[in-house]
């Protein structure tokens, strides 16, 4: 089956989590594809697709939004699953599960509207103390916020693995 696994990072952890999830549909199903969403020019050939983007100020990276704007209308043909990667993880204690809630909601409300999914999901990501000012770093450390790699490996091959599960599984014939 070939399978298109595409990607927007912005500092490389989106990137990693994508070649992960790549390699480990590629166990399965044979032919899968990796490549920063820059680099498609088109999704024909595919049998399936798995995008996926950073998150920066509740949003998508915009060449993310570029891919599923041009390809949108052929993408609405296959089964397609979104991924971000967000900062959920990160947030103080007491705004982490609802943070991860809210992050999930509004992006779905606001950046899929043109793809039908089988499914998102939001994992966090790389967080350096030098991508935030001082000040705030400070603040955010005080109130109980956390840096450094904070994916969840085990959560990413869980969603992979129930969307290889899907993949592999062959289409009930119409009765």
């Amino acid at each position: 089956m070939a399978v298109l696994v595409a990607y927007a990072s912005a500092r490389g952890s989106t990137r990693e989590i994508a070649q992960h999830i790549a390699a480990r549909m590629a166990d399965a199903l044979g032919e899968v594809e990796c490549r920063s969403v820059a680099e498609v020019g088109s999704v024909s050939g595919y049998e399936a697709v798995v995008v996926g983007s950073a998150v920066h100020n509740q949003a998508w990276l915009a060449p993310a939004l570029a891919f599923l704007t041009q390809h949108g209308p052929e993408l609405a043909q296959w089964p397609v699953w979104a991924f971000s990667v967000g900062m959920s993880d990160g947030l103080p204690k007491l705004f982490r599960e609802r943070g991860a809630v809210l992050q999930q909601q509004r992006l779905e409300q606001t950046q899929f509207q043109d793809v039908p999914l089988r499914g998102h999901a939001v994992f966090s990501g790389v967080y350096e103390a030098s991508q935030m000012a001082a000040p705030l770093r400070s603040l955010f450390r005080l109130t109980g916020g956390r840096l450094g790699d904070l994916r969840n490996w085990a959560a990413i091959d869980a969603w992979t693995d129930q969307i290889t599960a899907e993949l592999a599984t062959p289409a009930s014939p119409a009765t």
